[in-house]
């Protein structure tokens, strides 16, 4: 639920954990005061399945985050790195060679920010010199990255506050329950 857009959604998933809540208050508090039936554990149970489903999703997304992370990180270890032995070493013509390397850098700075070294027509090392359209790439996705870690970081958040909050509904339908049991 947490990919839908627009509000008529965003207030349509609200009002369904809100109703999940209740009902689930309301199951609690049943089973404590009049014991075990199967209405109230059918809708306790029933009631569980969209918040837990919510929260389990919303904590999920940090870890999915940091898993894209990583093999983006991995892909970057295996394809831009420096050939055994160096460019001036690697078994491709000079204009190859020229244009490996530079896709390398060009990818390195993109990715990592890093400058490294690549080999220009004439053969010699220089150090990479973005273009202001490559610049412009590297801050996108720097902008794009600390976007994905703090909607995952929000998405964390909230999965936990849902955790806490079936919690806190499952516990307060039990004191009222237990309250009412002792005063019947």
């Amino acid at each position: 639920m947490t990919d839908w857009l627009g509000w008529t959604e965003l207030v349509v998933e609200e009002l369904l954990l809100v109703a999940a809540f209740l009902v689930m208050f309301d199951g609690v508090r049943r089973l404590v005061r009049d014991g075990m039936s199967r209405g109230a554990s059918l809708a306790v149970a029933i009631a569980l399945l969209l918040p837990v489903w919510e929260a389990t999703a919303s904590l999920n997304v940090i870890r999915q985050v940091r898993l894209l992370q990583g093999q983006k990180m991995a892909a970057l270890y295996v394809n831009g790195r420096e050939p055994a032995g160096g460019w001036e070493k690697a078994p491709l013509s000079p204009a190859d060679r020229t244009a490996v390397s530079t896709a390398v850098a060009a990818m390195n700075y993109k990715y990592l920010g890093q400058r490294a070294e690549l080999i220009d027509d004439q053969g010699h090392r220089v150090v990479f010199a973005p273009t202001p359209q490559q610049t412009s790439d590297r801050e996108q996705v720097l902008r794009d990255e600390k976007g994905a870690e703090d909607s995952a970081r929000a998405a964390y958040e909230r999965g936990v506050r849902l955790f806490l909050g079936i919690v806190g509904f499952l516990l307060a339908g039990a004191a009222v329950g237990w309250r009412q049991r002792r005063r019947a």
